[in-house]
């Protein structure tokens, strides 16, 4: 498994999330480029179990390479066209090759780590994994931002580069094998999907299932609009020359760096707050940040955008590590999946909501994004208190499940 790190930086090249918002937007109305994002979100609900499920049956290895083939196809449609359905073809795209890769690319670093026994250190080398991969995060999203001074396309030349390396690493992976697998007969797709959901009904999973997907919007309604706010702020150097892809990249690429520190910190941090406090922390810090935009807009509020990534870097591992050890390899990916279809499905459905609201051709305005994002505020303030009146059955849970591994 010496490859996982670098093929999770490999696969992070995504220098096209600088300039993406502001690239679609040079030729489509806003209300065009929030259907775009719902587009994505939407192909990877309808994808992301499938390629689970791909996953689980087929083998970890196949899949990785068709995800690195669909990003190779993806950024081909941006480079050379533009226009909506160009667009459209490239977010299909791109949404085949993250679902593919969602949950794939973490069930192959732990059960290689079974097949050799060393399924205990899964949690410190995937946080040590997740920090590798955000910081070449952030220096391709500030590598976006500066090629995008020259041509925005630049970001998704830079994006094919990376999906490349990607694709050859995957080529070398070796499939691990397991006694598990030696099953003559693999169940349908629908009774895994079925037999997946009903994990859900152990308190400690469907609580992180939930508490996971408000996380996930309330970081995406910041990634979807930190860029429009950049076009609002009243900065010279917007005044007199378009910097905002330059901005953009400063700002995600320091976004992607606190990353990288969070997912350092992550298996520290939880050894002292434990899970749930962990997760507390994340969510107390994306309902700020989302707070502060959707105050005013202001240069000052570019400071908490920058520490976006952070607290979702710090539940990673920890998440993973109480999920991955209560399902069977056979449903490993499929049940990630799932995990992951939610979270953008859920979002897809708050975009599609928040553009419902929008007059149709309407301009990036102050108002117009100031609404969205406390929209977004009350949502995600309403679905945390909920959540987080469970936190004492959660606490017991967790310390039953210490008891029992401790009694094996």
């Amino acid at each position: 498994m010496s490859l996982y790190p670098w093929f999770r930086a490999a696969s992070d090249g995504h220098a096209w999330i600088t300039v993406f918002f502001l690239y679609m937007s040079q030729s489509l109305p806003l209300n065009q480029v929030i259907e775009l994002s719902a587009v994505y979100y939407l192909s990877v609900f309808v994808l992301e179990v499938p390629s689970g499920y791909f996953s689980d049956r087929i083998g970890r290895r196949i899949t990785l390479l068709l995800a690195a083939g669909s990003l190779i196809a993806s950024y081909s449609c941006f480079i050379i066209g533009a226009g909506f359905w160009w667009f459209a073809a490239g977010q299909v795209l791109l949404a085949a090759g993250i679902a593919m890769q969602s949950g794939t690319d973490t069930a192959l670093h732990y059960d290689s780590l079974k097949a050799l026994g060393r399924e205990s250190e899964y949690a410190q080398r995937e946080a040590s994994a997740e920090q590798w991969g955000l910081i070449m995060l952030a220096v391709a999203t500030l590598s976006g931002g500066a090629l995008g001074l020259i041509d925005l396309r630049l970001a998704y030349v830079f994006s094919l580069l990376s999906a490349s390396i990607m694709a050859l690493m995957a080529w070398r992976f070796v499939e691990p094998q397991h006694a598990e697998e030696t099953v003559a007969l693999a169940p349908s797709f629908s009774s895994v999907v079925l037999s997946c959901l009903g994990r859900l009904r152990d308190p400690l999973l469907g609580w992180i299932f939930c508490v996971v997907i408000v996380l996930y919007a309330l970081a995406h309604i910041v990634y979807e609009f930190y860029q429009p706010y950049i076009t609002l702020l009243q900065l010279p150097m917007l005044a007199t020359s378009d910097y905002a892809p330059l901005i953009s990249g400063v700002v995600i690429s320091v976004s992607m760096f606190g990353g990288a520190i969070g997912a350092r910190a992550s298996i520290g941090w939880q050894s002292k707050l434990g899970l749930i406090g962990v997760l507390a922390v994340a969510m107390l810090v994306q309902l700020g940040i989302v707070a502060a935009m959707a105050v005013a807009v202001t240069p000052l509020v570019l400071t908490l955008v920058c520490v976006r990534n952070f607290p979702m870097a710090l539940v990673h591992a920890p998440v993973r590590a109480a999920i991955a050890p209560r399902i069977t390899r056979a449903q490993r990916a499929t049940y990630l999946s799932l995990q992951g279809l939610s979270e953008r499905l859920f979002f897809a459905l708050l975009l599609l909501g928040l553009a419902a609201d929008l007059e149709k051709a309407a301009p990036v305005n102050e108002p117009a994004l100031l609404g969205i994002l406390t929209s977004t505020l009350w949502i995600g303030l309403a679905s945390a208190l909920f959540l987080f009146a469970f936190s004492g059955r959660i606490q017991q849970e967790l310390r039953a499940s210490r008891a029992q591994a401790t009694s094996r």
